[in-house]
This record gives structure tokens, C-alpha cells and sequence, in this order.
């Protein structure tokens, strides 16, 4: 099962500091709630209306109390120039994703 559709995040952080920096780095404003349910991006896929070039490797950010967030997701555009329309605490559409599903362990 298949479906395209969009969820919503909201902007931790903007990486644009360095040449290949174009990263964009965000937390679900609303969590999934089925923990077998994941997405993947497709080639159109996009964050405020901005191309998406790839899902990086999580950031080693870490919460108050010194463990690793692992709410976080980090995305890279295609264009560098984007980034510059980011703003921390902004909340914005990831569109085009492709849901699926991923069985548990448990169910083996």
C-alpha cells in the first residue's frame, strides 16, 4: 500500500554556513501514529515549496537533558539559495512523500 501525500513540520535549525551545507533540519509538529507506518521521499518531493535532494543523516543534536534527539529529521535541497526562506520555528509542508509500510520485528 501506497500512498503520496504531505506532513507537517516545524524548522529546528538551517544549515546554509558552508559551500556544500543545504540542509534543513526539523522535528514533526505531529508525530505518526502508527509505529509501522514510515515514508520515503519521491523525486518530486518537496519542503515549503523548495526541491528536496536527499533525507540525511539525522543530526547529533541533543534535548536538555544531554540524550540525542531523535525526533529530528535532515533534509538536503537542491538549491543552496533556499535556505535563505527558512526560518527557525517556521512550520511547513514536506509534500509529495510516499507512505508505507514497514512490518515489526514482533510480527515475524
Amino acid at each position: 500500500m501506497e500512498l503520496i501525500t504531505a506532513i507537517e513540520v516545524e524548522v529546528e535549525l538551517v544549515l546554509n554556513h558552508s559551500r556544500p551545507l543545504r540542509n534543513i533540519v526539523v522535528r514533526l509538529v505531529r508525530r505518526l501514529d502508527f509505529p509501522n507506518i514510515s515514508f520515503e521521499l519521491t523525486s518530486d518531493s518537496t519542503i515549503a515549496n523548495c526541491a528536496i535532494e536527499s533525507l540525511d543523516i539525522s543530526p547529533r543534536m541533543l534535548d536538555k537533558n544531554g540524550c540525542p534527539r531523535l525526533d529530528l529529521l535532515n533534509f538536503r535541497l537542491r538549491n543552496r539559495s533556499e535556505c535563505l526562506e527558512f526560518k527557525c520555528g517556521q512550520q511547513v509542508l514536506v509534500k509529495k512523500i510516499r507512505m508505507k509500510y514497514c512490518p515489526l520485528l514482533s510480527e515475524f
